[in-house]
């Protein structure tokens, strides 16, 4: 080994060595960059005090279809609760400036139909998945094989309402509210999510 090769070495050696300490020290301490972001995926959950979990929602957005104009809200309902053997009913989602949102039943797993205590019921470790009639339809397409406790819904709602006077409210946001029948009575969840 020459001593030219032996220092290009050590300068590559040192270089790597600043550079991940260099790194390192961009996300330490309570002062960083990404120290107050928020995740993409819009969620909300309603934990209680005495058996924290409850049911939690996720990936809530409204879609618009820019060739047909039919919106329709996409969203995963799952029932968290740990403790005890409580179902969640989804008894309705109101949508600000478009209404209530028309829910129609499609299909649902094998491990769901024996769990289920009725329609749009969430059991214990149990999901609602959400979205416009074409994707729901191919979700369901796999149902049979499984395993997961499922029931896939297909959602709708006014886009003219929606809408209102403008042409479109693509990358607008609306305020949602879910009304669930649970072991508490009536919870309602609030979210502010983006149209798409």
């Amino acid at each position: 080994m020459t001593l030219k090769s032996v220092v290009r070495r050590g300068a590559l050696a040192t270089v790597a060595a600043a550079s991940a300490v260099a790194l390192a020290a961009c996300g330490a301490g309570q002062i960083s960059q990404t120290a107050n972001q928020v995740a993409a995926v819009d969620g909300a959950q309603n934990e209680q005090e005495a058996v924290p979990g409850g049911i939690a929602i996720r990936d809530a957005h409204i879609i618009v279809d820019p060739e047909s104009g039919d919106a329709a809200l996409k969203f995963s309902a799952t029932n968290q609760e740990r403790a005890n053997d409580a179902v969640y009913t989804l008894e309705s989602i109101e949508v600000e400036g478009a209404g209530e949102v028309e829910l129609s039943p499609v299909t649902s797993t094998k491990s769901y139909e024996a769990a289920a205590e009725g329609d749009q019921s969430i059991p214990r470790d149990c999901q609602l998945v959400a979205d416009y009639a074409g994707a729901v339809e191919q979700y369901s397409e796999f149902a049979d094989d499984n395993p997961a406790c499922i029931t896939y819904v297909s959602t709708s709602l006014d886009s003219e309402t929606l809408a209102g006077k403008k042409s479109t409210a693509i990358g607008e946001n609306r305020n949602v509210t879910f009304t669930f029948n649970g072991p508490n009575g009536t919870e309602e969840i609030e979210m502010f999510v983006t149209i798409s």
